[in-house]
């Protein structure tokens, strides 16, 4: 675990996320800067910031994970598309989002620089949260 990282620390439990799903080896919570509501974050629990760098079983798990997660916000918010991206500029841990999009523009620098100055209604993402883990649970 790396203390600096904020993904390590929500990890160990040390800072709050809006969790969907845990594995032994995977942990997947709400961005608390949503492009579009239900916009997840998927990382490894262990720390790298690089994804070609993972374990190939580390890997299979993150990306497998995220295929699942994509189904999920495909069902529950209709969107035309359900993109998955990896950046990493802003938290060094390995994160692949996955994002409902319903038009090239959601992925844009404009779109993301409005997302990282915007806070979103927790209420809102407490509940986009619960739905999206029910969603989970329920489909195994």
């Amino acid at each position: 675990m790396d203390e600096s990282c904020m993904f390590c620390r929500i990890v160990a439990g040390a800072a709050p996320a809006h969790q969907v799903f845990e594995s032994d080896d995977v942990l997947a919570f709400m961005d608390h800067r949503p492009l579009n509501p239900g916009h997840v974050l998927v990382i490894p629990k262990w720390h790298e910031p690089d994804l070609h760098r993972l374990d190939e079983d580390i890997y299979l798990a993150v990306m497998k994970t995220s295929k699942r997660l994509a189904e999920v916000l495909a069902e529950l918010f209709e969107p035309p598309k359900v993109g998955l991206f990896v950046i990493g500029f802003h938290v060094p841990h390995v994160h692949v989002h996955v994002v409902p999009l319903y038009s090239i523009d959601d992925f844009t620098a404009d779109a993301i620089q409005l997302a990282m100055r915007t806070r979103p209604d927790q209420g809102a993402l407490a509940e986009t949260c619960r739905r999206v883990r029910d969603y989970v649970s329920k489909a195994g």
